[in-house]
């Protein structure tokens, strides 16, 4: 296997080919060392570090989601997905995502043309496509959810609920930190990256 000093340079395209690779590998079942060794670089998709919080990510986007040398990148974030949450209800109070409906007491009221309005949170992690910022939703809603679970710590969690509420919101229009102003096409790359494509 080359070392970093040997391995030619990739775009972006190929980092995310490579990302997309293992998922599927892993969803696959496939757990042998040698293929996912294969799969490595000194991408920050190539580690344990998927859950990397907005102001890393823009770091890291700007070095072409390469890792400098020497750098950590904390892994013990809690990043589920709107997949997960799907079918997933653990640490959560009680038919929660079932009875907890989307706009209201969560703090969403972003409404595009009215498709919210009954809608529980179960109910967003169930819609297909891209209708009505549906992508958008369905990945707050996750965020969202790790956030109840993991009692809206920041030191666990990668978006508070607070965060979750702006971000949809503006629909995708926020500031993830200070002097940062992001648009729905840079909340949806980063969404897609950290937690995969939302248009499953």
């Amino acid at each position: 296997m080359m070392d970093s000093s040997q391995q030619p340079s990739s775009t972006p395209s190929s980092h995310q080919a490579s990302g997309i690779a293992r998922r599927r590998l892993v969803r696959a079942g496939l757990t042998a060392a040698p293929v996912l060794a294969a799969l490595k670089t000194n991408s920050v998709l190539a580690g344990d570090h998927t859950c990397i919080r907005p102001s890393s990510f823009s770091s890291l986007a700007a070095a072409h989601m390469k890792v400098s040398q020497g750098r950590v990148i904390r892994s013990d974030y809690e990043c589920q997905s709107h997949g997960y949450w799907k079918n997933k209800g653990s640490g959560l109070p009680s038919n929660f995502k079932e009875k907890t409906l989307f706009l209201g007491a969560t703090g969403f009221v972003a409404n595009p043309r009215d498709a919210y309005s009954k809608l529980s949170l179960q109910d967003v992690l169930e819609l297909k496509g891209n209708q009505n910022n549906a992508a958008l939703a369905r990945h707050v809603v996750a965020a969202y959810l790790t956030a109840t679970k993991f009692n809206n710590s920041s030191e666990r969690v990668l978006l508070t609920k607070g965060q979750c509420v702006q971000i949809w919101n503006g629909q995708g229009n926020w500031s993830p930190f200070a002097g940062a102003n992001w648009n729905l096409a840079q909340t949806m790359a980063y969404f897609d990256m950290i937690y995969g494509p939302a248009f499953l």
